[in-house]
Formats: C-alpha cells, structure tokens, sequence
C-alpha cells in the first residue's frame, strides 16, 4: 500500500491548520483538569459537612431520614388540619348557638330573667368550647 506523499510546503500548511486546534484541545484538557480537582474539592468539603451533621455519607441511609422526615411532616399537617376541624365545629356549634339566642332575643314578651339565664347557658357552652379546644392544645 503506497503511503501518500506530500511535500513539505504542504506538510507545514497542514501543521499549522492543526496547530491551533491541538492548543485549544490542550488548553480544554488542562481546565477540565482544574475543573475535576475542583469538583473533587468541593465534593470532599461536602461529604465531610454531611458526615459531621447526619453522622452519614450513605446516600440510602440520607434518603431514608428525608422520606421520613416527609413522612413526620405530613402526620402533623394531617393533625393540624383534624384539630382545625375540630375547632371550626366548636365555632359553628357556637354560631349557631348565637342564632337561636338572637331569634329568641326578638320574641316579643321575652324577659329579663329568660335573658339571664340564656346568657349564663351561652357562657356555660363558651367555657365547654374553649376548655375542649384548650385540652386537645
């Protein structure tokens, strides 16, 4: 197989359209370098972090403590919107409370003492609301 010839003149053309990509190839290779030692770095200093806060730099042993992290969260978002629940029925069992006094209130020939003793029942079922609310706290 005949090797192909080219003259001199030809290889120095060759050359130097060459040369300028092998410096850039070469100046890529010496920053990915820096790059990588960086990286690893940063990587050392982030895994020494973990390892000081979580005692761990197991990636299923972190992952774990984060689902049930997510786990524990949701279990109180859950409570937290049951005991809201529970309050907005007390309120609405105090509203309603408040409606059957008021039409009570309009009657006419409704008396002093039936006004009394309907309060005192409001401040009764008030105090049976807010100590129910304040037990569960």
């Amino acid at each position: 197989m005949a090797v192909p010839s080219r003259s001199d003149e030809q290889n120095r053309a060759l050359l130097a359209r060459l040369k300028p990509e092998h410096e850039n190839l070469r100046r890529s290779h010496i920053r990915s370098e820096a790059d990588a030692e960086r990286a690893a770095e940063e990587l050392a200093r982030i895994e020494a972090e973990v390892l000081e806060k979580y005692g761990t730099t197991d990636v299923d042993a972190l992952q774990s403590r984060i689902e049930a992290g997510w786990r524990r969260n949701t279990e109180a978002v859950d409570a937290y919107q049951a005991e809201l629940e529970r309050v907005r029925g007390a309120a609405a069992r105090l509203d309603a409370e408040d409606r059957a006094i008021e039409a009570i209130l309009k009657q006419p020939g409704t008396r002093i003492a039936d006004l009394g003793r309907l309060l005192d029942e409001r401040l009764g079922a008030v105090s049976a609301v807010v100590d129910e609310i304040a037990g569960a706290a």
